[in-house]
């Protein structure tokens, strides 16, 4: 495996390097959290990057966006891809994304979700494409992983990464074991006082079942959650519009924020870069709150609402202050 780890790195490394020459210029700015003396936790979420081998302009927003990630002068405590990372899981593909991530972002603590383009998005063996899925997070962000979903503790927040377990493209497949394993985890964060942080490709609405059977589970569960403690979820997949939609379930309990896809295309042949490409979000954790700003990665600016030209920021009161 190390010999294996060292390979996919130097052919990462050659081609991303070639890549980066044309792919890297362009705007910058720097940035930071809305109150640095006062912010316990920041991090940044993106989906939906869907690298492809023969797009060269989906590579150069990915590029730009991971530039202006860096230009945070707190830091980041933790970057998140919520999925569908590249178009088809092909090997071509994690090279330019694991590469390009593991060399613009360098230690930062990297936390990718399996989304259904990851494992051909319909097509290929499940098996095989998610295997690839595990060597490359391994080699490039540290991660030994053994199934698709994992979580971590960062400055003592649970961040809690879902996985698909089955070859799906409109639905996600969460088994008995992971509904288990997610309300054990749900424990040790209820245990620490402190909010906890879902993130998955899918919203809960789009969950199956054991049965490939449309379920409330997960929906239910984490809404029963919240009802004491602090929950935010993160999904991807809908690659729907910031300033459009920006949270569902409010209602139901707990807070699930829907993120765009990040290299948003235009053109006959989708190699026009949109206006609305390269958008992701940060959140900012406080004693009191959790503030989450939407953020325009690939020209380095904050993101407003295009038709009333506000910005688009959400606030979450937190029942249990954080120490």
């Amino acid at each position: 495996m190390f010999i294996k780890s060292l390979f996919l790195k130097f052919a990462a490394a050659i081609i991303t390097l070639v890549m980066l020459i044309p792919a890297g210029s362009g705007k910058t700015a720097e940035y930071d959290v809305s109150e640095p003396g006062s912010c316990k936790l920041n991090f940044t979420v993106l989906s939906d990057s869907h690298i492809e081998g023969n797009n060269f302009a989906r590579y150069q927003v990915f590029v730009r966006a991971l530039q202006n990630v860096k230009k945070n002068k707190s830091g980041n405590d933790a970057i998140i891809f919520l999925g569908d990372n590249t178009m088809n899981g092909q090997t071509i593909e994690n090279l330019l994304f694991h590469g390009a991530a593991s060399m613009l972002l360098g230690g930062e603590n990297i936390l990718p979700a399996l989304g259904n383009h990851d494992i051909g998005n319909g097509e290929g063996d499940y098996k095989t494409l998610q295997n690839r899925w595990y060597d490359y997070t391994a080699a490039f962000f540290g991660r030994q992983l053994e199934r698709p979903y994992y979580y971590e503790v960062v400055d003592g927040c649970f961040f809690i990464v879902l996985g698909m377990e089955a070859q799906e493209v409109y639905e996600m497949y969460i088994s008995d074991e992971q509904f288990a394993w997610l309300e054990g985890v749900l424990e040790k964060a209820a245990q620490s006082g402190k909010p906890a942080f879902i993130f998955s490709h899918y919203p809960a609405n789009d969950v199956v079942d054991a049965k490939g059977e449309a379920t409330s589970r997960l929906t239910d569960m984490l809404a029963q959650y919240n009802e004491e403690h602090d929950l935010v979820s993160f999904v991807g997949h809908t690659h729907m519009p910031l300033y459009l939609f920006w949270s569902f379930h409010d209602d139901d309990g707990y807070p699930e924020i829907y993120l765009p896809r990040l290299t948003e295309l235009a053109g006959s042949g989708d190699n026009e870069i949109y206006k609305e490409s390269g958008i992701g979000i940060e959140v900012e954790v406080y004693e009191n709150e959790v503030y989450v700003r939407g953020r325009d990665f690939y020209n380095g600016e904050w993101r407003y609402d295009s038709a009333d030209e506000t910005m688009c920021e959400m606030t979450y009161n937190l029942k249990n202050p954080v120490r």
